[in-house]
């Protein structure tokens, strides 16, 4: 598994970080997809929140973002056997933007 861990200074709303989210997918040719207590209700509380950003053609492996509210900690991550032909690079490009949006 490679992964990238960002520490917000300031806190970012779930709809900001989806926008930025949407916006990259779509110019790298995939979609996101809300995972966990974005799209169903657990017994356990919990503030986390992840998706899942999909290359639109088979093969090109899926990125996951988790993020913690709380703690303003953004997980961007690739497991091994979702690597693809994309996935596997294209998680440092969506780590250095969402940095870089901290920073502008």
């Amino acid at each position: 598994m490679k992964k990238r861990e960002i520490v917000l200074s300031t806190p970012m709303t779930k709809r900001d970080l989806g926008a930025l989210m949407s916006t990259w997918a779509q110019l790298e040719d995939a979609k996101v997809r809300p995972m966990g207590r974005l799209v169903r209700r657990y017994k356990t509380s919990g503030d986390n929140l992840h998706w899942h950003i999909t290359g639109l053609k088979k093969g090109m492996g899926t990125v996951e973002v988790t993020y913690l509210p709380s703690s303003g900690k953004i997980t961007v991550l690739v497991h091994d056997n979702r690597r693809g032909t994309w996935a596997g690079e294209a998680y440092q490009k969506l780590a250095q933007k969402i940095e870089k949006r901290l920073t502008s």
